[in-house]
C-alpha cells in the first residue's frame, strides 16, 4: 500500500467512527431532551434538581475512587490487540476486571461511609443518610461500567459500544418515565440505580461473549501487573480534578465580585461554546486513543496519526463554529429564554477556544498514550493556572465578553504549551498540509466571528454566510479528496433511488 492509499485509509477510518459515535451522541442528546421534558412534567423542578444533584455527587465519588481504569486500561489493551496477542489480551482483561471490582467495592464502601456527611452537606442534616447509603452501589456500578467500556474501546469494538450507548439511552428513557409516572419524586433513587444497572447489563451482554468474566483477587503478584495502569489512571484523575477546581475557582471569584446571575450567564456561555462541538470530539477516547496507543512509541508512526486526527477535527468543527456564531441569538431563544441573551457576546468571543482545542487535543493524548502520566499532569497543571488567571483577568477588565476573549487566549496558550512540550519530548511534528488547512479554516472562522458581531443583518448574514460556505466547501473538497465520502454518498443515494 502506497503512502497516498494509507493516508486515505486513515482518513476514512477517522471519519467513519467520528460519524458513528457522533451520530450516537446526537441521538443520546435528543433522547435526553425528551427524557428531561417528560421527567420535568412528572416530578417538577424539585425532583429534577434532586436527581441532578445526586447524579453529580455519585459521579464525583466514582471518579475519585475508580483509579481512572476506564481510561488507562485502553492503552495496554490496544497494544495487545494490535500485536494479535490473544492469550495476553485475555489475561489483561481479567486483570482489568479484577482491579475494576476492587475499585467498585471501594467506591461503594466510600459512598456508604460518607452518606451522613454528604447528607449534611446537601440539606444541613442527616435526613438523606439512608437514601444516600442506598444509592452508594451506583458508585460501584459506574466503575464496573467504565471497565467494560474500556475493554470494548481497547479491542476496537466500537460498533458494539455505539449500540450499547444507544440502547442505554432508550432504556433510561423507558425506566425513568415509567417509575416517575408511578411513584413521582419517591422514584428518584430507584431510577438512578435501575438505569445504571441496566447499562451495566447491556455492556456485559456485549463483552461476555468476547471474554468470559474471570477475576483473581488472591494473587498480589498478578495484581501488581496493573501498577502502570493505575499510575496512569491516577494522573488522569488528578488532572481532571484540577480542571474542575479551576472552573470552581473562576465561579468563586465571580460570586465575590458580581452575582449568581453572572455565574449563570458564564455557565450558559461556556456550555453554548463547548456543547455544540462535543460530537466532533466524542470519538477521541473511543477510537483515536486506542489507535494512538498502539503506535505511540515511534514518531514516524504516530505523527501521521496525530496530523490526520487534527485535520478531521479542524475540517469538521470550523463550519459548525461559524454557524453557531451566526445563529447564537436564535439558539439561545430556542434553548433558554431572552434573559440569557447576555451570554451571546461571551460565546462569540470564546469560539476560538474550541478551534484551538481541535488543534490541541490530538497532540495532548500523546503523553497518555505513552504512559507518561507525570508529564501530562504537569502540563495540565500549568494550563489550569494560566486558565484561571486569564479568565479572571478578562472578566475583571471587560465582563463576560472579556471572559470569552480570555477563554480563546487560554486555548491558544494551551496549544502553544503542548506543542512546545511534546515536540521537544516526543519529537512530534506538524505536517505542512495540516498547518495550511488549519490556517485557512482559522481565517474563515475569524471572518465569520467578525460578521456575527455586526449589527447590519446584510453584513452579518452576507459576509458570515460567505465565510460559512467557504469553510464548508473547503472541508467538503478536502474530505472528498482524502476519503471515499463522495463515493459512499453516491452509493447510498443510488440505493435509495432504486428502492423509491
Amino acid at each position: 500500500m502506497n503512502a497516498s492509499d494509507e493516508r486515505k485509509q486513515g482518513y476514512n477510518h477517522i471519519l467513519k467512527y467520528t460519524g458513528l459515535l457522533g451520530g450516537v451522541q446526537g441521538l443520546t442528546i435528543l433522547l435526553s431532551v425528551v427524557r428531561n421534558k417528560c421527567v420535568a412534567l412528572l416530578i417538577g423542578t424539585v425532583g429534577v434538581g434532586l436527581s441532578d444533584m445526586l447524579t453529580r455527587m455519585v459521579e464525583f465519588l466514582g471518579n475519585t475512587t475508580n483509579f481512572g481504569i476506564s481510561f488507562s486500561a485502553v492503552r495496554h489493551l490496544s497494544r495487545l490487540y494490535e500485536q494479535g496477542d490473544g492469550r495476553g489480551l485475555t489475561e489483561y482483561v481479567g486483570l482489568v476486571r479484577s482491579w475494576t471490582l476492587i475499585a467498585a467495592l471501594l467506591g461503594t464502601l466510600t459512598g456508604s461511609v460518607l452518606s451522613p456527611w454528604l447528607s449534611r452537606m446537601l440539606v444541613g442534616d442527616t435526613s438523606y443518610t439512608v437514601g444516600l447509603c442506598g444509592l452508594s452501589p451506583m458508585v460501584g456500578l459506574l466503575t464496573l461500567i467504565g471497565g467494560e467500556m474500556a475493554i470494548l474501546k481497547g479491542i476496537r469494538r466500537l460498533r458494539r459500544l455505539a449500540t450499547v450507548i444507544a440502547l442505554s439511552s432508550l432504556t433510561t428513557l423507558a425506566i425513568s418515565v415509567s417509575i416517575y409516572w408511578l411513584f413521582g419524586t419517591e422514584g428518584v433513587i430507584p431510577v438512578l440505580l435501575l438505569t445504571t444497572a441496566a447499562q451495566l447489563g447491556l455492556l456485559l451482554r456485549a463483552t461476555l461473549p468476547l471474554f468470559p468474566y474471570r477475576i483473581d483477587l488472591t494473587s498480589p503478584r498478578r495484581l501488581r501487573g496493573g501498577a502502570a495502569m493505575i499510575r496512569l489512571g491516577l494522573g488522569y484523575i488528578l488532572a481532571g480534578i484540577m480542571g474542575s477546581g479551576a472552573e470552581m475557582a473562576i465561579r468563586t471569584v465571580m460570586l465575590r465580585s458580581a452575582t449568581t446571575r453572572e455565574v449563570g450567564l458564564y455557565s450558559v456561555g461556556f456550555t453554548l461554546t463547548v456543547a455544540y462541538s462535543r460530537m466532533v470530539f466524542v470519538a477521541m477516547d473511543a477510537d483515536y486513543f486506542p489507535r494512538l496507543s498502539a503506535v505511540a512509541s515511534t514518531p514516524n508512526r504516530f505523527c501521521p496519526v496525530v496530523n490526520r486526527q487534527i485535520d478531521v477535527c479542524v475540517l469538521l468543527i470550523t463550519p459548525l463554529l461559524i454557524a453557531l456564531g451566526l445563529f447564537l441569538p436564535q439558539i439561545v431563544n430556542l434553548l433558554y429564554t431572552p434573559e440569557f441573551m447576555a451570554a451571546v457576546p461571551m460565546s462569540l468571543c470564546a469560539l476560538f477556544y474550541m478551534f484551538f482545542k481541535a488543534l490541541t487535543s490530538p497532540i495532548a493524548y500523546l503523553a497518555l498514550a505513552r504512559g507518561d502520566s507525570l508529564r501530562y499532569l504537569t502540563v495540565e497543571c500549568v494550563y489550569d493556572v494560566a486558565f484561571v488567571a486569564l479568565v479572571v483577568a478578562g472578566y475583571s477588565a471587560y465582563g463576560l465578553a472579556g471572559a470569552g476573549c480570555a477563554l480563546s487566549a487560554a486555548g491558544l496558550f494551551d496549544f502553544l504549551l503542548i506543542l512546545t512540550a511534546y515536540s521537544w519530548h516526543y519529537k512530534f511534528r506538524f505536517e505542512l498540509r495540516t498547518l495550511r488547512r488549519a490556517l485557512l479554516q482559522g481565517v474563515c472562522l475569524a471572518v465569520g466571528v467578525a460578521a456575527a458581531w455586526s449589527e447590519s443583518l446584510t453584513v452579518k448574514y452576507g459576509l458570515g454566510g460567505l465565510a460559512l460556505l467557504s469553510s464548508a466547501a473547503y472541508s467538503w473538497r478536502l474530505l472528498s479528496h482524502e476519503t471515499d465520502l463522495v463515493r459512499k454518498l453516491r452509493g447510498y443515494l443510488t440505493k435509495f433511488s432504486r428502492k423509491s
